[in-house]
């Protein structure tokens, strides 16, 4: 399984280094519940939520033998590209190989730190599906 992020509009791919141990999509639809007098309640259904996925993982400072490829970037140049589609406002097409996921999603939350003076930076990268308009 290979997970990569792609910013189209600015032709840049970025392949995660170190494949999360775990991933979890979200999908669902409105409900709207209404009362009905002598019935009770009821469920309407409505259209497709967004879908929502969560991905934590790290980008390493040093060449584990573990790591997905050789020669990925350095942690913070990591960081920098994704803050900077953040700045952007582009969507980013997150595909996960061997898997049905792969479609556009607008980066709703990034956080990152340092834990234990490998200087690699574990992230966590909250995405929520992107929709074209079109009319």
């Amino acid at each position: 399984m290979e997970l990569w992020l792609l910013n189209e509009e600015q032709n840049e791919t970025f392949r995660v280094p170190v494949l999360p141990s775990s991933f979890e999509k979200r999908a669902g639809v409105n409900l709207n519940i209404e009362n009905i007098n002598d019935f009770g309640e009821i469920g309407l259904i409505g259209n497709r939520k967004l879908d929502a996925i969560n991905i934590s993982s790290f980008f390493p400072a040093q060449k584990y033998n573990f790591v997905n490829y050789r020669y990925f970037p350095e942690p913070y140049e990591c960081v920098d590209m994704i803050e900077n589609w953040i700045d952007q406002k582009v969507p980013i097409r997150l595909i996960i190989t061997d898997t049905n996921i792969n479609k556009e999603f607008s980066i709703e939350g990034f956080s990152y730190r340092e834990q234990d003076g490998t200087g690699d930076v574990y992230f966590s990268l909250d995405l929520k599906e992107y929709r074209r308009i079109s009319l």
